[in-house]
């Protein structure tokens, strides 16, 4: 399975709220004082992810992200709006589906520019070209419409390679994570999840890699060989680098690699409990470093000192020890 490379978009534009009435379960959150009424974002939903895709994407690609969407969602919480968009190799299906997904929000926010959708510098064709998978999260102070937009490719991973169903959940868990901010306010969002991809890139893939290696059929030593692959990113950290610092660029790979090693330390010194529910759960309302403190019992400065000078110095064997799984050695 060789390396991907994630890219995980955020462009904070929304449109108008075309969900309908809010949805009633048993366990979903409160609806927040700084959220209006009808806006479902962080609640539990029962409408299934939208899915579109490019004239060029065999159904089996379709029906394979729909599969490994459904085992995010079980796992995590069904969480939306969520549109995904699938594009493949021909540039001039990825136009097309590009001139329908432009439709489709201006539909949703009929206040919205077509001529700035149309002229955006990321759009589906530069999947075609680049491949990949990214997330758009569409939430700020000056639209009605929330939702998310995770795009998926036929290279980088494609459907394949192994690489494609654990993005499939990397995405997803964005999805989880975004959920859990309730603002706004682009600071302050950027601030909840942390700017550099540590922390949220981290989570993110170490959740799904953890959550693809307890799938039917997935060998049992799945989970130690991705985890030890990811230990090369080692050699690139600089003397007295800290993952925190490094920011989504050349060198985010690092932070990629080593941040879903700091999560498995992190969810090993605790559990994974206290991670997905009490921390993000405490989010909102005591901000990121208090919920750390809570949740974890010491302030991420602390921890991340002692994941670099501590941890990250054993050999590989004590190292793999917290790599839940049969064959992690």
């Amino acid at each position: 399975m060789k390396t991907v490379s994630l890219v995980t978009l955020g462009f904070l534009l929304v449109g108008c709220d075309h969900s309908g009435g809010q949805s009633k379960t048993g366990n979903e959150p409160q609806v927040p004082a700084d959220r209006p009424q009808g806006d479902r974002w962080g609640k539990i939903i029962p409408e299934k992810a939208e899915f579109h895709a490019a004239s060029d994407v065999p159904q089996s690609q379709i029906r394979l992200t729909e599969k490994w969407y459904k085992v995010a969602a079980g796992a995590w919480g069904n969480y939306g709006p969520l549109e995904f968009w699938i594009v493949g190799k021909d540039e001039a299906a990825a136009e097309e589906l590009d001139k329908k997904y432009c439709a489709l929000r201006k539909r949703k926010d009929p206040t919205i520019s077509l001529r700035h959708y149309r002229n955006r510098e990321h759009n589906l064709v530069s999947y075609a070209k680049e491949g990949n998978a990214g997330l758009n999260t569409r939430r700020n102070e000056h639209g009605q419409w929330s939702g998310f937009i995770i795009t998926m490719s036929a290279k980088f991973p494609g459907p394949g390679e192994e690489d494609y169903k654990p993005v499939v959940l990397h995405e997803y868990f964005h999805v989880y994570q975004h959920a859990h901010i309730h603002s706004r306010n682009e600071g302050k969002r950027e601030s909840l999840n942390q700017k550099h991809p540590w922390w949220g890139e981290g989570g993110a893939e170490y959740m799904a890699q953890l959550l693809y290696s307890r799938q039917p059929g997935v060998r049992p030593g799945y989970l130690g060989e991705v985890m030890r692959r990811k230990l090369n990113s080692l050699k690139d950290l600089r003397d007295g680098e800290n993952i925190r610092d490094i920011p989504y660029g050349p060198r985010g790979r690092i932070a990629y690699d080593l941040g879903a090693w700091f999560i498995a330390f992190l969810v090993h010194k605790t559990s994974e409990e206290a991670y997905l529910k009490g921390f993000f759960e405490d989010l909102n309302a005591r901000g990121f470093e208090e919920s750390f403190r809570k949740n974890f019992g010491i302030s991420s400065e602390n921890l991340l000192k002692e994941f670099h000078n501590s941890f990250l110095k054993l050999n590989l064997q004590d190292k793999m020890r917290i790599i839940p799984g049969k064959k992690n050695g």
